[in-house]
């Protein structure tokens, strides 16, 4: 009944908006009205000591997200945007980006070192960068360059659960990784997945946010080649019912013009995303979170 009545929202919206992309003609009319109404410039120097303030130092590893789209009042092209990142973490700094492929279809062969990504442009120069490292993963590859990035990425492959244990999100907690996102909100935040992973054993709701497996075939440009198998993800998502549970405790809020940042730790925001799958607070609407569903399995082993 749910997924009926979305279809019938989702075509009347069609029919009145003439658009088959509703939610996409809805982002181009929010960036236009938001061109006419932020127009100060951001400087170079202003956004470089507004990310620093925001825990982007030398030595650590950073995750971005992001949405090239709203950086239209900062004067750097994505490359630039890149080496300015690379520069504030330094030669012992890590830099990591999605790298979510556009196709995904797992009769494909995924072409790990070629296949283009749909996380937005920034993403997809820092995957042709020299030297970055992806990991192997049909829905979820990550990029990475740096120190770390062997260790993000090596056993993506090896994982069953595409955000949970061994993943390149769950070692973003495990190196004390700072997270951005710039342009992109909290409702971006991949990390959010890593509940539904690590509760999968022990909170049979989670469980129920994914269906059966999907085996993929991958090369890399060096010959390898191998298979891997993950769990699918089926649930209805609405990220931003977590919003309010994450306070300036574990969220940074910065606006330079219309430019939005958000910025967290990632080991105490999905500590803390966890905790909430616990109490039965998720970002899932379906399947429906029945409180029930939430009582910890017997045979949970986490």
């Amino acid at each position: 009944m749910y997924r009926a009545f979305r279809t019938t929202v989702k075509r009347l919206a069609q029919k009145l908006t003439g658009q088959s992309d509703v939610r996409g003609f809805v982002r181009q009319q929010k960036l236009w009205l938001s061109k006419r109404i932020y127009r100060r410039p951001v400087s170079i120097a202003e956004l470089r000591q507004r990310l620093i303030d925001l825990g982007v130092t030398p030595g650590r590893t950073l995750w971005v997200q992001s949405s090239w789209n709203e950086f239209y009042n900062v004067p750097l092209r994505p490359s630039e945007m890149i080496d300015l990142l690379r520069d504030l973490l330094g030669p012992g700094g890590t830099l990591a980006m999605p790298a979510f492929p556009i196709d995904q279809n797992p009769d494909k062969l995924f072409l790990v070192d070629r296949a283009p990504v749909y996380t937005g442009l920034l993403c997809e120069v820092f995957r042709r960068y020299p030297d970055v490292r992806r990991s192997i993963h049909l829905s979820s590859s990550v990029c990475a360059l740096g120190p770390n990035a062997d260790f993000l990425i090596r056993d993506h492959h090896h994982t069953i659960m595409p955000w949970g244990k061994d993943s390149p999100f769950c070692r973003l907690a495990e190196l004390d990784a700072r997270m951005l996102g710039i342009g992109a909100g909290f409702e971006f935040m991949t990390a959010l997945h890593a509940a539904e992973c690590l509760l999968f054993d022990e909170v049979p709701f989670f469980r129920g946010v994914f269906d059966g497996t999907i085996r993929y075939r991958w090369q890399r440009a060096n010959g390898e080649t191998g298979e891997h198998e993950y769990r699918r993800r089926i649930g209805d998502i609405r990220p931003k019912r977590l919003r309010r549970h994450f306070g300036p405790d574990i969220c940074a809020n910065a606006r330079l013009s219309n430019l939005r940042i958000l910025a967290a730790d990632a080991k105490p925001f999905i500590e803390r995303a966890v905790t909430l799958g616990r109490r039965g607070i998720t970002m899932y609407i379906q399947p429906v979170p029945k409180p029930e569903l939430f009582v910890p399995s017997k045979q949970s082993t986490n």
